[in-house]
């Protein structure tokens, strides 16, 4: 199910200011408080939010996937002294160290998010 900030940021087709233009605010027993600064399009109903599942998953999925990106970046810059031309690895080794950066750079083929991610091993 996707997430109401993102139901609303399909229903604006675009950017929101979640500090200006539409602030959320839960009241504290699971009811949320929705303050509404935009004149254009009108605030909408839950009914209306509801309706735009689809295209708010795609958008959780975006950030899901930025968040994993990100992870997966940083591990590949973390690995990058192994397939220097000055490193003192065998080349068995910077074979594996190959194998294994390959493995990070296709993990958005196979997960979605941090959550559902399985992290190849270190050489």
């Amino acid at each position: 199910m996707a997430t109401y900030i993102s139901k609303i940021k399909a229903y604006v087709d675009g950017d929101v200011d979640f500090l200006n233009d539409v602030v959320v605010q839960n009241d504290g027993t699971g009811s949320r408080i929705v303050q509404w600064n935009l004149d254009s399009p009108t605030k909408p109903t839950d009914a209306q939010l509801d309706a735009l599942e689809t295209g708010a998953a795609a958008i959780d999925n975006e950030i899901s996937l930025v968040g994993l990106r990100s992870a997966r970046n940083v591990k590949l810059a973390e690995s990058d002294w192994t397939q220097m031309a000055d490193s003192s690895l065998t080349d068995s080794v910077k074979a594996e160290w190959v194998t294994y950066r390959t493995a990070l750079k296709d993990i958005t083929d196979s997960a979605t998010s941090l959550d559902d991610v399985t992290w190849p091993e270190k050489p």
